[in-house]
């Protein structure tokens, strides 16, 4: 006996002792208009604070239409209250970060380690909970690393901390740093509960944690250790990502590798992973039934369909997947989508899958209204709702053209007629269609967090995903699971597994470095991203479309999506030229974006290597700006804190020329090999050197050839005040750009008199006391002063002494640490000064107290975001 398989459109037939039909249209639309209204109110309630009469008037306007339009009052009576609902649960359910005051020095922390603790980038990083600090208890949990090179670490040698265990640490705390930068997505670690992170200096075990979390973790960490024991290192790293989730030692190379060819949803447990895990144990089941003996299988089917039986097994599987996995928010949402979706083909209702959807995000965000902000909750629904939307609509396409067709089922023949080519063809064609859906869905978001379009995406989700998903992974979910239960040490079948990994990893790194793959792209705005779903909707619902009315070729409704796509990639092409500059929060470091009037682009300095804040923060902030060059790259000085980002702009930009000051340090080589690799041509600036252009004028002040600082605190201090210094001048305003120069460069700099005199100074050494004398801000008079910092940096910068120096001289200070990312642009002097500031909040919604700041709001909205 045969049974339906496990497809979007079919499911198993259900026997007459199930009862009668259950109802689909109404109940599947009451369901989808019940969600739609909870993520409403729930929506509401979060934008209330900043769009509170537009808020109210949209409400009022969509509920009389809703009146007027549907006779059934009782069913919007209900829509309107569960909106109602939606926005009184999440206020009651709203959590405020508390307020802490760390301790200044070492502390002494105590708490249970509540994940698995990974090395990552040369740390060990563990988190634990139920934490004491100095002996009081504290609110949160705390994010601890140990250093590879920390003398701490000789405990670890051979040891590796166990999962579940009860710690005792002494540590440096700090608040999580969170970058500030207009259009560069930074994670908080605040949303995960993290509360405080430090570098531990000594830790000792206390004892085990007993609960059910530390035995799965401990668990996991066995089962991270099989796989170390089975694999190369690099493929290892796969399988601990998407087996129990372990994802700290996936190289920065596989990372990017995977995020260009669009195939970074592989390495994180999502609902690619248990959909295909899910389908192969189901189809395994299935298939193992259908050789029971026919006379028990007859009697069985009485009862319950083999599709029914292999669910029943199918779940509990999963449980064990998703426990495994660490229970992470993706993975639990995954598996509810998952579970309900399985629960309707269970209960013969397999063509709801819109139902099953809408019930799923109902219960997930029952648990917690906030995750409706969360990156990987929208990025998973938006992309489940493109491809079965496809699925559906290339179903109802089949029907209409064949009616022999039947969907869930797919017998081949070999023919002469070429029936397993079309076969094949039919398949890859859906795959194709899947991705490009999943793709096109998903295509604002992905603009907006990651600024890219992988083009190569619909080719490398063909070949690789299918090959991950449906040989890799169960391979290794299979031959793990055997070492870990029956205690072996290493997995069955590992060779095969580590050559088939090694295969797929080299799959996914020729294809990112194929030519073109991965285009990266400005942030659009709400404007635009309306502007291309409305296009969207025109392709795939024809009848709202007028280019389908008066018999319009049907390949005529792709020009709105292909106008809306024009404008958008050539707007940041014709925005005004105007002398720009953006002093970027790159934490305890530098790093400033000159955009000048000729349309040039200038980049002075690129913060730290480790973070990496060229990759994280710099690369981003340009292509949001629809900015792939870099006509001037400046490297003041080769610290790390000021070069280390460059050599990922080195890589991912066109840079026109690097101008350099005089020295050279053994610590920068990897940039010198980077440039030289490059081929780019670079200028060892002095003083004098100067660029004069139409609009703008720059004059190198700093160094010059026989310049020596000998200064008493050492040669680090040389090497600050050997920096370059620059003097940037528009039409309408002047910036000094100091890098680190200290006492010693200032002095020699006080000589040329008024050459220093600016509108606005980047204040030297990050606000150090050992920089910014009286008599050097006397000769710059700045009105502004812009400070880049760390927040709760290790040498206290901006220090106490430097900012009242600069109070006293009446300029207006702004800090990187407080104010995030500090833009001037130029502009006509019209009574006031020569030019605007605008920081990052400048560029956030504010909370209104008065009706402007609602309409400044909504053209942040609609315009600016």
């Amino acid at each position: 006996m045969k049974a339906d398989g496990f497809h979007l459109n079919s499911a198993p037939k259900l026997s007459n002792h199930w009862g009668p039909p259950l109802p689909t249209n109404n109940s599947n639309w009451s369901m989808i208009a019940f969600t739609v209204s909870f993520i409403s109110g729930i929506a509401a309630f979060n934008f209330f604070p900043f769009f509170p009469a537009s808020i109210i008037i949209l409400c009022i306007a969509i509920s009389v239409f809703l009146f007027k339009r549907h006779k059934d009052l009782k069913k919007i009576s209900f829509i309107v209250l569960i909106f109602a609902f939606g926005f009184l649960y999440s206020f009651t359910r709203q959590e405020k970060v508390p307020e802490i005051n760390l301790p200044e020095g070492e502390a002494v922390v105590e708490g249970d380690v509540i994940d698995v603790p990974e090395w990552s980038n040369n740390k060990l990083r563990f988190t634990i909970d139920q934490v004491f600090i100095d002996g009081k208890p504290f609110q949160g949990k705390v994010r601890l690393y140990i250093a590879q090179d920390e003398p701490v670490n000789k405990a670890f040698a051979s040891y590796t901390l166990p999962a579940g265990e009860k710690v005792r640490a002494a540590a440096k705390l700090r608040g999580p740093n969170v970058l500030h930068n207009p259009g560069v997505y930074s994670h908080d670690l605040k949303e995960d509960g993290i509360i405080a992170v430090g570098f531990i200096s000594r830790i000792q075990g206390v004892g085990k944690n007993t609960g059910l979390t530390a035995w799965i973790n401990r668990k996991r960490q066995l089962l991270g250790d099989i796989i170390d024991n089975s694999l190369s290192h690099e493929n290892s790293a796969l399988h601990k990502a998407i087996i129990p989730g372990l994802t700290g030692n996936i190289n920065q190379e596989i990372r990017d590798a995977f995020s260009v060819t669009g195939l970074a949803h592989i390495l994180s447990i999502s609902g690619t992973h248990f959909g295909l895990l899910a389908f192969i144990i189901f189809k395994l089941i299935k298939t193992l039934t259908t050789y029971l003996p026919e006379k028990a299988l007859t009697r069985m089917t009485l009862y319950i369909t083999p599709a029914q039986i292999s669910i029943l097994v199918t779940l509990p599987l999963l449980v064990l997947y998703v426990l495994l996995s660490g229970m992470s928010a993706p993975a639990v949402r995954s598996f509810i989508m998952i579970f309900i979706y399985m629960l309707a083909l269970f209960l013969g209702r397999r063509d709801q899958w819109l139902n099953s959807l809408a019930i799923a995000a109902f219960i997930i965000l029952m648990y917690q209204p906030k995750t409706l902000f969360d990156l990987s909750f929208q990025l998973s629904f938006i992309a489940v709702l493109s491809i079965g939307y496809a699925a559906e609509k290339k179903s109802e396409d089949g029907r209409q053209n064949t009616e022999s067709r039947t969907m869930g089922r797919a017998r081949v023949h070999l023919s002469t007629d070429g029936g397993i080519c079309t076969f094949l063809t039919d398949k890859v064609k859906t795959v194709i269609l899947m991705t490009i859906a999943a793709v096109a869905g998903t295509a604002p978001l992905v603009a907006l967090v990651f600024k890219q379009f992988p083009l190569i995406s619909p080719l490398s989700n063909l070949v690789i995903t299918p090959l991950v998903c449906f040989v890799i992974l169960p391979l290794g979910f299979f031959s793990a699971f055997f070492a870990l239960i029956f205690q072996m040490s290493s997995m069955p079948l590992g060779g095969l597994t580590d050559v088939l990994s090694r295969f797929a990893l080299t799959l996914v790194k020729t294809f990112s470095q194929v030519p073109h793959s991965n285009f990266h792209i400005p942030n659009p705005s709400i404007v635009m991203i309306v502007l291309y779903f409305l296009s969207l909707i025109s392709i795939i619902n024809p009848s709202v479309s007028p280019l389908d009315k008066g018999g319009i070729k049907r390949g005529w409704r792709l020009l709105p999506l292909a106008l809306v796509i024009c404008i958008y990639l050539i707007t940041p092409h014709f925005k005004g030229k105007e002398f720009k500059v953006t002093f970027l929060d790159v934490g305890q470091g530098d790093s400033s974006v000159v955009q000048l009037p000729d349309g040039k682009t200038m980049l002075i300095d690129g913060g730290t290597q480790e973070p990496d804040t060229g990759r994280s923060v710099i690369a981003p902030y340009l292509w949001s700006k629809g900015i792939r060059s870099i006509d001037y790259l400046v490297a003041t000085h080769l610290h790390p804190d000021h070069y280390g980002g460059l050599i990922y702009i080195m890589d991912n930009f066109k840079v026109g020329e690097i101008w350099l000051n005089s020295m050279r340090t053994n610590e920068a080589e990897n940039f010198f090999r980077k440039m030289l690799e490059k081929k780019i041509p670079y200028r060892v600036l002095a003083r004098g050197d100067a660029l004069e252009a139409k609009g703008y004028r720059i004059y190198a002040l700093h160094p010059y050839k026989e310049f020596f600082a000998d200064s008493a605190r050492g040669q680090f201090s040389n090497q600050n005040s050997g920096s370059l210094v620059l003097k940037l001048v528009s039409d309408n305003a002047s910036i000094l750009f100091t890098a680190d120069i200290e006492t010693e460069a200032e002095e020699n700099l006080l000589h040329l008199g008024k050459w220093l005199k600016s509108d606005i100074i980047k204040a030297p050494h990050h606000g150090g006391n050992t920089s910014s004398s009286e008599k050097f801000l006397k000769a710059v008079n700045p009105q502004t002063a812009v400070m880049s910092v760390g927040k709760h940096n290790q040498y206290n910068h901006p220090h106490k002494e430097t900012l009242e120096r600069y109070g006293h001289a009446g300029a207006m200070i702004y800090r990187t640490d407080v104010n995030g990312a500090v833009t001037m642009t130029s502009r006509d002097n019209a009574g006031g000064l020569p030019y605007k500031i605008r920081t990052y909040w400048d560029n956030e919604f504010r909370k209104v107290s008065a009706w402007r700041d609602e309409i400044s709001n909504l053209r942040l909205l609609l315009f600016c975001l």
